[in-house]
């Protein structure tokens, strides 16, 4: 790219081509924008910008910020959907896979883990009660009889119905 074909031959080229975009730091622009237009020699260059043109450089700019947040926004639900099956996981670390029970009732899944120890002292018998018991709602549209549950070896409760769950149910669950 030539910088200005009339009046100089300085080939250069655009920052906005290689994605570097310096702002202007000068008490005349408040608002940041591309200086690509430095690269070119002093007849050519266009003089300050107005105040217009700050305002549509700053408009432009908080529309493509929240236009990557909502970008961000549906790539997390769009992850969700490509797990739809699982609808939480519950760490129950402390307890043997016999010691937890999981129902299922009322629209809701309770986990329940307890567990008991027996210690012999100088002084007799000593008893250590240890109980979690954490609970969920389940979405609409998922049926009682279609939960299904597995406790994996790092006692590690994963909740899941067979049909699909939508993103914006598994937010109520939160």
């Amino acid at each position: 790219m030539s910088c200005c074909p009339k009046i100089c031959d300085v080939q250069t080229h655009c920052l906005c081509d290689i994605n570097l975009h310096p702002q202007c730091c000068c008490l005349l622009h408040p608002y940041p924008h591309c200086l690509c237009d430095i690269l070119c020699c002093r007849p050519c260059r266009p003089l300050c910008l107005s105040t217009l043109e700050r305002k549509a450089i700053r408009a432009k700019i908080e529309a493509e910020q929240e236009l990557a947040r909502i970008r961000r926004r549906v790539c997390k639900m769009m992850a969700a959907c490509s797990r739809p099956k699982l609808l939480a996981l519950m760490d129950v670390k402390g307890f043997d896979p016999e010691d937890i029970t999981v129902k299922v009732q009322d629209g809701k899944v309770k986990v329940c883990a307890e567990h008991e120890e027996e210690f012999k002292t100088c002084r007799g018998k000593e008893y250590n009660y240890s109980t979690v018991t954490k609970e969920i709602c389940l979405p609409p549209g998922i049926c009682e009889n279609e939960v299904t549950y597995t406790i994996g070896p790092t006692s590690l409760v994963r909740i899941e119905s067979p049909c699909c769950v939508p993103p914006c149910c598994l937010l109520g669950l939160l």
